[in-house]
C-alpha cells in the first residue's frame, strides 16, 4: 500500500517535469502554471507546510544548546500556526537543465515545479503588508519580517513588507516565487511572467531580467535546490547541501493530489 502511494507520487512528479520542460511556446508554460495553481488543494498544502515547519523547529531547538546559530543556521524557530494567519499561497517555480542556457534562449523553456517546495505561504496583515513567509531560506523554514535578526536594515524590511502590496497593484493572476533566480517574487499577468524588483519597486519581464545577469554562469548554475535541514543533519550535518532541481526523492516530496 505504501509502495503504491510512493509510485503514485513518483508518476505525478514525472508529469510535472513533462509539463514544464522543453515547452516550445511560453504561453503553454504560463497556462500550465495557471492550471496547476487553480487545481491545487491549498488546505492540503497548508497542512504539509505546517508539518515541515514543526519538524524544522524541533531541529533548530535541538541545535541551539550545542551550537549557536551561525551563518549556516541563520534561522530561528517559527512557533507559528498557519491556520490562524491571514495568508496567500505562492507557487514556487524552479529552473532546470540550465547548463547550456544562452541569453537568446527563452527562460520559460527551463521552468519546472520541484516538488520539494511546490508552494510557499506568505503571511500578511489586513493591509497586505508582509509579516513573514515560509520556505525561502530553505524548505521548512519561516522568516519573520518583524524580527530584525533576519533583516537588520530597516529599508530592506520595508521593501519586503511592501512587496505583495505593490505586486497586487499590477493585478496579477498568480504570484510566484523562484529561489534559484535571486530569491525573486514574480507574478503572471496575461501570458507573461514578471520579476518584481524590491529595490526598484517595479517589475520587468522574466526574460529581460535574466538577460541582464552580469554573468551567464549565474543562470547556468541556477538548476540546484537546497536540501531540507533535516536531511542535511541526517547526512552528517553538512552546513550547505544542494542537488539538481527535479530530482527530489519520493520521500521528500511535498505535493498534494490535484483536484479534478
Amino acid at each position: 500500500m505504501q509502495m503504491r502511494k510512493y509510485m503514485k507520487t513518483f508518476y505525478l512528479i514525472i508529469i510535472l517535469l513533462l509539463c514544464f520542460c522543453n515547452s516550445t511556446f511560453s504561453q503553454n508554460v504560463v497556462e500550465k502554471l495557471k492550471t496547476f495553481y487553480e487545481n491545487s488543494d491549498f488546505e492540503c498544502y497548508e497542512k504539509k507546510i505546517q508539518k515541515d515547519l514543526q519538524k524544522y523547529d524541533s531541529i533548530i531547538v535541538k541545535l541551539l544548546p550545542e551550537q549557536p546559530l551561525g551563518p549556516h543556521y541563520n534561522v530561528r524557530p517559527a512557533n507559528i500556526d498557519l491556520s490562524k494567519e491571514n495568508k496567500i499561497f505562492v507557487l514556487a517555480i524552479t529552473l532546470a537543465n540550465t547548463e547550456k542556457y544562452n541569453f537568446e534562449d527563452n527562460i520559460y523553456d527551463y521552468i519546472i515545479i520541484d516538488s520539494l517546495r511546490t508552494f510557499i505561504i506568505i503571511c500578511v496583515d489586513k493591509k497586505m503588508n508582509v509579516t513573514g513567509f515560509t520556505d525561502t531560506a530553505e524548505p521548512g523554514s519561516f522568516i519573520d519580517i518583524k524580527d530584525d535578526f533576519y533583516f537588520p536594515k530597516r529599508i530592506r524590511r520595508k521593501q519586503i513588507r511592501n512587496s505583495i502590496k505593490n505586486i497586487n497593484k499590477e493585478k496579477p493572476e498568480i504570484i510566484l516565487y523562484c529561489a534559484e533566480f535571486m530569491d525573486s517574487f514574480m507574478y503572471i499577468k496575461g501570458n507573461e511572467i514578471y520579476v518584481y524588483n524590491m529595490k526598484k519597486g517595479k517589475a520587468e519581464k522574466f526574460n529581460d531580467a535574466v538577460r541582464e545577469a552580469p554573468d551567464i554562469d549565474l543562470i547556468r548554475r541556477s538548476n540546484f535546490i537546497q536540501w531540507p535541514l533535516a536531511k542535511k543533519i541526517e547526512g552528517g550535518g553538512l552546513p550547505i547541501a544542494y542537488r539538481k532541481t527535479g530530482h527530489t526523492p519520493i520521500y521528500e516530496t511535498r505535493i498534494c493530489p490535484v483536484i479534478r
